[in-house]
């Protein structure tokens, strides 16, 4: 009975009893309720004519109501045709009122889930036979053209050792004729969720004979396990189960079941019907083959026994033959080995474990020998009647029973030592013990490499040992090495070269500075043709020796394996786990087998930490020519052909190496490998999505990689989720893992997003970690420009033109912006010159390039503000041929095409900045078009132009499509939005969009030394114009305030400005 069942009140049963009868008329006499479950309630009945026994199972009211009667009974009549010893026949049905209802045979015995409820397992030999005749039924019914749907014990009742089926075509009856085709459907209508086929639980319109066949194995699985293939707490569980997950084994569960029974019935539940047995018949065989004693299940009366005496001996003599003494033990060997390599990798054992575990058996050979020899005499003896003598001494102890035991205690001996061995060393407990777990070091600790001492004739070796270790402790997951560049920033912020040799002396000067606890001083020397390469690892305080490993070296080629060695022996001891040491692949697939290209990589990175990335670009491309499977080289190469400084000048080439790279991604470390992923998905394929996969997976590995959270940052960014972007700076600047990058990074972001005070804080903890990085006092400016607090601005500035030649260039710039901010045009013109010239001096730059920027510096000013900037358009044209005189045979990221755009568009000549636009696209490299930069300069040129020719809808759309494509740049736009709302005399939009523009926090400086004071006065002329005097008063003030001192030619518009104030004020009073 179901749970519906017993919860039924007693009246409610016997009115539901006097209703059948009822029903039934005298034709039967229903005596009493047996029970029910799924979709019936079942009465025992006689059937008065002939005196037999029936049963009768009626379908529950409200399931009745929506049944087609006609169409049910059709239905039952085609089950009824079954005519099967296994079968219970169907001998009519009929209905009265809302009772629906179809009568049986009744039969003698039990159902086979009670049985199951009962006993659990089933013998398999009694599974089998019942499996046999359940098989036997969907056989023939199949070939009637009958499918039952719903197979379960429920539905299988045992009579006289024999097992018939009921309930054919009941449940293709209900849901034919209620119309109903899914799971929905009243239950049980299209089956039972532990019994269903997969086809069945996505109520697939076309399911056939075969879910029987499945839900046969599903009731095979049960009776050979004592329980169902699949459980689940509720029938959504179960069902989701069928479809999407694989059934254990039978023999899992019950290792005595045949495999060939267990082969049947996992076939019987394949997920696809096309993969099971395709017809009943087949299973019914496979089953009958199993009953009979010709199918693999023979009788136990049939095997012979031997007699105990001299074939026992005769036996026993034979198994202790040394050789196969010898043979056996061996292959017993190889599996105890097998098991015993396998712990050692698996577990991280020691590797003298396995070799402990070679001795043992080395040992055990002879022992087992000479017992199987004493064994052998013994058994001879027992056959010929000879009597031996009692063993006396050691050979008492040569017994199969005791050379067991003492095979086993040995090994148990073995195990409890390495079982010691590695709690001391996790403890950190005597000598064995690493200096994570005794507290000397911990967990992520940062880790400084020095530069190897070099004893041999080679100059470069020395560099060259030193980049191999540090490669190969960058796999560590429980140090952090720290990079050349992170090292170069410490030894700048020191007041020392970026370059300088970092000497164990230095070493421990700047690991007192940063808070390092140890490093990795060593050395190389020759010894003959060959090397020896020391290494130790020393704790930065005391100077004491940590850890102290040599390897010989066979010649240059075997630097690789030697460094190795010493790597695997320093992240032991420290305490990483010798499965993780073991894991990493070695060295020489991680880097190059060529010795020469691993010097040229070596050389490439040392010059681009000291900024020349074009000499390191040439290196790396010797480096990967020399060895076209070097994949880190191809890696870096990749990386600073598609930073973003240099992606126009590189072209497509930079794309090829990253996917050169992620080619031979599987001959890098892990970390290495995450980084080349992410890079390859960011830059190369433009699906920040999956770098951020990959940068969330070397994170998870590696929580200290700087990179990788200043570079997940900056996924994020593309991707505009923000606060997410944010969250990966502070976990750096959190962790103390982040370079100055990152801090840059976090304080543009909060800068754009107004977050000033929490950007102040940020660049209190920069400047505490990076104190005399160029970085800080720009953005000391960039925060104070922000509040419009112009005084700081130039004080800052000031300072760093006199006291960082590094950012002096910067200084000078700041200078000239504040001038022109402040209406001083002379001064902002001197000043940038000067700004020009110096940086001329420090890139390089020729002189006739340094002098054309200047003259179109100072034009570009006068343009700017003139009153007639068409006037200007001749001069624009003639700085444009000049320009292409200098530039026109350099590279198209050369030739300055997107100032002289910005010019063509400001003097009013939207055509001729129309022709330049054309000019670099079709100079750029395709995969270079479709960049963000490149396509909203484009959007930014059109709408420029679409404004001049009286289009301000069309421009102002243009515009705002791009603030949507770029959130992150707050100030962006607003200005030329503004422009072109006034343009189309949009008074209240334009003075709205002026207004933002200026309570915007954002990069300001360069932009208000144009913008400020256009927009004070567009804003007090418009709002003059609508009659808010107060408003123009305040704007026209500021303007006043802003171009106190401005130069002579400025002072026209001052005067005009004060006019209309006095205007205004007049009016006011």
């Amino acid at each position: 009975m179901g749970k519906g069942e017993r919860g039924r009140g007693k009246g409610q049963g016997s009115d539901l009893r006097a209703r059948l009868q009822d029903a039934v008329t005298d034709a039967y006499r229903v005596e009493k309720e047996l029970g029910g479950g799924g979709m019936s309630r079942v009465f025992l009945a006689e059937e008065v004519r002939l005196g037999r026994k029936v049963v009768i199972k009626v379908l529950p009211p409200e399931m009745a109501a929506g049944v087609n009667v006609e169409r049910f009974e059709r239905e039952i009549q085609l089950a009824a045709r079954l005519q099967h010893p296994h079968v219970v026949p169907l001998l009519t049905a009929g209905s009265a009122g809302d009772i629906l209802y179809y009568i049986m045979p009744f039969i003698k015995g039990e159902a086979l889930r009670a049985k199951l409820a009962r006993e659990g397992e089933l013998p398999v030999g009694e599974a089998v036979r019942i499996l046999r005749d359940v098989a036997d039924a969907l056989a023939y019914a199949h070939r009637e053209g009958v499918i039952h749907r719903d197979i379960k014990p429920d539905n299988v009742l045992l009579s006289d050792n024999h097992a018939v089926v009921t309930d054919f075509g009941v449940a293709k009856a209900v849901s034919a004729s209620t119309g109903e085709s899914s799971l929905t459907s009243l239950g049980v209508a299209l089956g039972t969720p532990a019994y269903m086929a997969p086809e069945q639980a996505v109520a697939d319109p076309h399911v056939d004979h075969r879910a029987d066949i499945y839900a046969l194995g599903a009731l095979a699985y049960e009776m050979l396990t004592g329980r169902p293939p699949f459980t689940g707490p509720n029938p959504q569980a179960v069902l989701s189960a069928h479809v999407t997950e694989a059934a254990e084994p039978v023999t899992k569960h019950r290792d005595t079941v045949p495999p060939a029974l267990n082969e049947v019935v996992m076939r019987c539940l394949a997920k696809k019907a096309a993969d099971r047995w395709q017809k009943a018949e087949e299973v019914r065989a496979q089953f009958e083959a199993m009953v009979t004693p010709t199918g693999g299940m023979t009788p136990t009366g049939t095997q012979p026994v031997l007699a105990a005496g001299a074939a026992g001996a005769a036996a026993a003599a034979a198994q202790a033959h040394p050789v196969r003494v010898a043979g056996l033990f061996g292959l017993a060997s190889v599996g105890v080995l097998a098991i015993v390599y396998a712990a050692v990798q698996l577990i991280g054992l020691p590797d003298w474990v396995f070799w402990a575990a070679i001795a043992l058996l080395g040992i055990g050979l002879p022992i087992m020998v000479l017992t199987g020899r004493r064994e052998r005499q013994r058994a001879i003896a027992s056959m010929t009647g000879v009597r031996m003598t009692t063993p006396v001494g050691l050979e008492r102890h040569f017994t199969w029973q005791k050379a067991i035991l003492g095979g086993g205690l040995a090994f148990a001996g073995l195990a409890l030592v390495a079982t010691v061995y590695m709690v001391m060393r996790l403890l950190g407990i005597g000598p064995v013990g690493s200096l994570v777990a005794s507290g000397v070091l911990k967990e992520q600790e940062r880790l400084l490499v020095t530069d190897f001492e070099n004893a041999t004739p080679d100059s470069a070796l020395g560099k060259t040992v030193t980049d191999l270790l540090r490669i190969a402790l960058s796999q560590s997951q429980i140090v952090t090495v720290m990079e050349p560049a992170q090292v170069a920033a410490v030894l700048v912020r020191m007041g020392r070269s970026s370059a300088e040799a970092l000497t164990p002396e230095l070493a421990a000067e700047l690991s007192a500075r940063e808070g390092i606890k140890a490093f990795v001083a060593g050395e190389i020397r020759p010894v003959g043709g060959d090397y020896i390469i020391s290494a130790r690892l020393v704790a930065a305080g005391t100077r004491e020796a940590l850890v102290a490993v040599s390897e010989p070296a066979s010649g240059s080629e075997g630097l690789f394996k030697a460094v190795g060695k010493v790597s695997a022996h320093l992240r032991e001891r420290i305490g990483e786990s010798l499965r993780a040491v073991r894991a990493d692949p070695p060295l020489e697939r991680l880097t190059t087998k060529s010795v020469e290209a691993l010097r040229l990589y070596t050389q490439a990175q040392k010059v681009a930490d000291e900024g020349d990335y074009g000499r390191s670009i040439a290196l790396l491309e010797e480096a990967v020519a020399r060895d076209s499977t070097f994949a880190m080289a191809w890696r870096r190469l990749g990386a600073y052909k598609t930073n973003p400084n240099l992606v126009f000048q590189m072209g497509a080439s930079g794309d090829s190496a990253l996917r050169r790279a992620y080619a031979l991604r599987d001959r890098l470390s892990d970390r290495e490998r995450y980084h080349v992923e992410a890079m390859y998905w960011s830059r190369a394929e433009h699906q920040p999505e999956k770098a951020v996969t990959s940068y969330l997976a070397l994170l998870e590995k590696y929580p200290n990689d700087g990179t990788a959270w200043n570079n997940l940052a900056v996924q994020y960014q593309d991707l505009g989720r923000f606060a997410e972007r944010d969250a990966a700076g502070r976990a750096a600047i959190d962790k103390n893992v982040a370079g100055g990058i990152t801090y840059v990074g976090l304080l543009s972001d909060l800068q754009e997003e107004g977050q000033l005070a929490e950007a102040d804080t940020i660049l209190k903890l920069f400047a505490e970690r990076f104190p005399t990085s160029a970085n800080v006092p720009q953005w000391r400016a960039n925060l104070a420009a922000a509040r419009m607090q112009w005084d700081e601005v130039k004080r800052v500035a000031e300072e760093a033109r006199i006291g960082q030649p590094v950012i002096e260039v910067w200084a000078y710039n700041q200078l000239s912006d504040l001038a022109a901010l402040e209406g001083k045009l002379a001064e902002a013109a001197r000043l940038r010159a000067e700004a020009i010239r110096r940086n001329a001096q420090r890139t390089g730059l020729s002189a006739a390039d340094r002098d054309f920027l200047i003259e179109l510096d100072a034009l570009e000013r006068q343009i700017w503000f003139a009153q007639d900037r068409k006037a200007w358009a001749p001069r624009v044209e003639q700085a444009w041929r000049r320009n292409l005189e200098l530039v026109g045979r350099r590279r198209v990221a050369d030739r300055r095409y997107p100032r002289f755009i910005g010019d063509f568009l400001l003097v009013e000549r939207p055509e001729r900045a129309q022709r330049v636009v054309e000019e670099l696209v079709a100079g750029l490299e395709e995969s270079l078009r479709g960049l963000p930069d490149v396509r909203d300069g484009q959007r930014r040129t059109e709408a420029a132009m679409v404004a001049l020719r009286g289009q301000y809808r069309e421009a102002v759309a243009t515009l705002q499509a791009i603030r949507r494509d770029n959130p992150q740049c707050a100030l962006c736009d607003l200005i030329e939005i503004a422009d072109a709302y006034d343009r189309g005399g949009d008074a209240d939009s334009a003075a709205a969009y002026y207004a933002r523009y200026l309570e915007t926090a954002g990069n300001r400086l360069s932009s208000d030394a144009h913008w400020m004071a256009r927009s004070l006065k567009r804003l007090g002329e418009l709002h003059e114009a609508k009659g808010d005097r107060q408003k123009a008063i305040d704007y026209y003030n500021r303007l006043v305030e802003l171009w106190k001192d401005a130069d002579p030619e400025l002072q026209p518009l001052v005067r005009d400005v004060k006019a209309r104030l006095a205007r205004l004020v007049g009016e006011k009073r």
